[in-house]
């Protein structure tokens, strides 16, 4: 129960950072100057969301903690330059991982099509 609680507070905390990226500036800056009512949001959103369960009561407290945190460090971000830098690290590795990808994605489509090209030549 406790994993599952803690997973989902994560998976939770995760979501809610993401749709936080994509507000607008004007958003984010209320919700960070009215942190408390953004903890007690998160919590209840939380609670409802994930079945008025006792795993559900424990993920939305950590969800709560977590939103607070996450707050904590948007609206200290001089503090904290070693998660941004930290951040922008990641996004350069992924972006590398992306282009991997797409090249055996290309390799691929060429191997592949030479592959039913072959077929189609046997099966005339």
């Amino acid at each position: 129960m406790l994993g599952t609680a803690v997973s989902l507070a994560l998976l939770t905390t995760t979501s809610f950072y993401i749709v936080y990226s994509k507000l607008p500036r004007k958003i984010r800056r209320f919700l960070e100057k009215y942190h408390l009512a953004t903890d007690v949001a998160a919590l209840v959103g939380t609670y409802l969301l994930l079945g008025q369960t006792l795993t559900a009561l424990i993920a939305g407290a950590l969800v709560c903690l977590l939103t607070s945190a996450l707050l904590h460090i948007a609206n200290n971000q001089d503090d904290f330059l070693i998660l941004f830098d930290l951040r922008d690290w990641v996004k350069e590795k992924l972006a590398e991982v992306n282009e991997t990808i797409k090249e055996f994605g290309k390799e691929y489509k060429i191997k592949r099509s030479l592959q039913i090209e072959e077929k189609v030549s046997e099966n005339q």
